[in-house]
C-alpha cells in the first residue's frame, strides 16, 4: 500500500484524499490552517472531510508539516493555492519524491479524454459553454465541466471511462505541476500579465500555460487565439494540430466572423453557425469566447446544429458580467471574477452606460496605469476598497482621474454607488484584484454583493 501526502484541505485536495482513499492508499491529509478555518472559507467540504473513511487516513491541520514526513510518504499531492516554496516541497524535490497536482493525478489515473482550457480571461466561460455543448452531444456517455471552474476532477476519476470527456478549465497554478498531462484538445484563450506574486516573472506565467501543450502530439488539437501575438508566439513550438480563432481574420481551419456570422472553417469549407446578436451571451469578449468553444467542438466532432443551439440558449456565467438587479434605474452587475486588471478592462469594454465602478483588493503587484485608461473612458465615479486602494489611487492621479472615492468596506461601497448613480447608469463590481484582503475566495464578494444590491432595492 502506498502513502501519498496531500497538502491542502479544500476542494481539490479533500476530493484527492476520498479518491486515493477509494483505492486503497494511505493518505496524509495536511492544512496550515485549522479545520474551523477550512470550513468558513470552503463550507461546501465540510461534509466531505467528515465522510472522509478514518482508514488508512492521517490528518494534520493548523501547521506546516514537517520535512520528516517525507521518511514516510511514496509521493506528494499539493493543491493549486499551495505555494512551491514550503519546506515540504522543496525538500521532496531534493530527495526526488514525486509531486503532483490534482490534474496530474487525475490524468493518470483514469482514461477519460481531457478538452483542457487555459488563458487569463475568459476561462470559466468558454469552459461552462464549451461543457454545455458537450452535453448536448451525445457522442460521448457524460461530459464533466471540472477543474479550476470549481469542480474538481478527481471526484470522478473512479465512476468515469474512456466513453466519457472531461471539459476542464486549468489554471497556471494546476499546469506548473503537470508532468505526463495530455489533453486530446486544448486551448489557450489569450495572455496577459497576471499572478506575478506567484509567477515572479512574465516568463515565468506564460511558460506554465505552455505546458497545457508540450505533451501533445500531431494527433491532439490546439485552438490557437489568432489575434493575440503572445499566443502564437508561445504556440509556435507546440506539436499538436492547430486551429485557429479570430474576430479579425477569416481562418482556413478554425472560426471566425464574417459579416456578423459566426462561422467555422476546415481545409478551407466555410459553415455559418449563428449570428453574433444571436448570441445568449454579450459583448465583444464573449464572441471570442464562443469562437473557441465553436472551434474546439467542431473539431472534436460535435456537429453545427448543436453548437448553434447551445450559443443561443447559454446565458453565461455567475460572478462574470453577471446582472443582479435593476434598482431605481440603476442596472447592477457583479463581475467579481474580475481578479486582474485585464479582466476588468474586458468588463469595462463592455459598458454601454455611464457606469459607477467598485474597485480594489488583494494586491497581486499589478500595474494599474492601462486599467486607469479605460476607467476615464467609462467611468463616472469609482469606488476603492481593500489593499489595493491607494496604489489604484496613485495610478489615476497620474493620469489626471479624480474622480474616485475610498470606502471601508462592500456596504458602504454599495450604498454610496446607489446615491452616486442616476437611472440609467450601472453599478459594476470589477475589483481588478483577488478577494484574498477581505474574502475567503471571489464567490464570496460577489455574493455579498448581489445580498447588498438586492436588499437596497426593498
Amino acid at each position: 500500500m502506498k502513502t501519498v501526502l496531500v497538502i491542502g484541505a479544500a476542494r481539490s485536495g479533500v476530493a484527492v484524499a476520498k479518491t486515493l482513499l477509494e483505492r486503497n492508499e494511505a493518505v496524509i491529509l495536511t492544512d496550515n490552517r485549522d479545520m474551523e478555518a477550512i470550513v468558513k472559507e470552503f463550507p461546501q467540504v465540510k461534509d466531505d472531510l467528515k465522510s472522509l473513511p478514518a482508514k488508512h487516513l492521517k490528518t494534520l491541520f493548523g501547521q506546516q508539516i514537517s520535512t520528516d514526513v517525507l521518511n514516510d510518504v511514496d509521493y506528494l499531492v499539493t493543491s493549486p493555492g499551495v505555494p512551491p516554496t514550503i519546506p515540504v516541497i522543496q525538500k521532496a524535490y531534493q530527495i526526488g519524491l514525486p509531486v503532483l497536482g490534482e490534474v496530474e493525478l487525475a490524468f493518470r489515473l483514469t482514461k477519460t479524454p481531457f478538452i483542457a482550457i487555459t488563458g487569463t480571461n475568459g476561462k470559466t466561460t468558454t469552459t461552462t459553454l464549451t461543457g454545455e455543448i458537450f452535453k448536448h452531444f451525445d457522442h460521448y456517455r457524460h461530459a464533466y465541466t471540472v477543474g479550476n471552474i470549481g469542480d474538481p476532477i478527481t471526484r470522478y476519476v473512479n465512476e468515469s471511462n474512456e466513453k466519457d470527456i472531461y471539459v476542464a478549465e486549468i489554471s497556471s497554478f494546476q499546469l506548473m505541476t503537470t508532468d505526463k498531462f495530455c489533453p486530446v484538445a486544448a486551448t489557450i484563450l489569450n495572455l496577459s500579465p497576471d499572478h506575478l506574486d506567484r509567477h515572479k516573472t512574465l516568463e515565468n506565467y506564460y511558460a506554465a500555460k505552455a505546458r497545457i501543450f508540450e505533451n501533445q502530439t500531431a494527433q491532439n488539437l490546439l485552438v490557437i487565439n489568432a489575434d493575440d501575438a503572445d499566443v502564437c508566439q508561445l504556440s509556435q513550438e507546440a506539436k499538436a494540430h492547430k486551429v485557429f480563432f479570430s474576430m479579425n481574420q477569416v481562418q482556413d481551419n478554425g472560426s471566425f466572423v464574417r459579416d456578423g456570422m459566426l462561422t467555422i472553417a476546415k481545409e478551407g469549407k466555410h459553415w455559418p453557425v449563428c449570428r453574433v446578436d444571436e448570441l445568449g451571451i454579450k459583448g465583444p469578449h464573449n464572441v471570442m469566447n464562443a469562437l473557441a468553444a465553436i472551434a474546439l467542438s467542431f473539431f472534436m466532432g460535435v456537429d453545427i446544429p448543436t453548437i448553434k443551439q447551445v450559443l443561443i440558449q447559454f446565458k453565461g456565467v455567475e460572478h462574470r458580467q453577471e446582472f443582479v438587479a435593476t434598482v431605481n434605474g440603476v442596472d447592477y452587475i457583479n463581475d467579481s471574477k474580475g481578479t486582474n486588471t485585464n479582466a476588468s478592462i474586458t468588463a469595462l469594454k463592455a459598458m454601454t452606460k455611464p457606469t459607477v465602478l467598485i474597485a480594489g483588493g488583494y494586491d497581486k503587484n499589478e500595474d494599474y496605469t492601462e486599467f486607469i485608461t479605460f476607467v476615464k473612458k467609462k467611468v463616472k465615479h469609482m469606488f476603492l476598497i481593500g489593499d489595493t486602494a491607494h496604489n489604484i489611487a496613485d495610478a489615476a492621479q497620474k493620469q489626471g482621474f479624480s474622480n474616485y472615492s475610498f470606502v471601508d468596506d462592500y456596504p458602504e461601497a454599495v450604498a454610496k454607488s446607489k446615491e452616486m448613480a442616476q437611472t440609467g447608469d450601472v453599478v459594476l463590481l470589477s475589483p481588478a484584484c483577488a478577494s484574498w484582503d477581505m474574502f475567503d475566495n471571489y464567490e464570496d464578494r460577489g455574493d455579498l454583493f448581489k445580498t447588498l444590491v438586492t436588499s437596497s432595492g426593498r
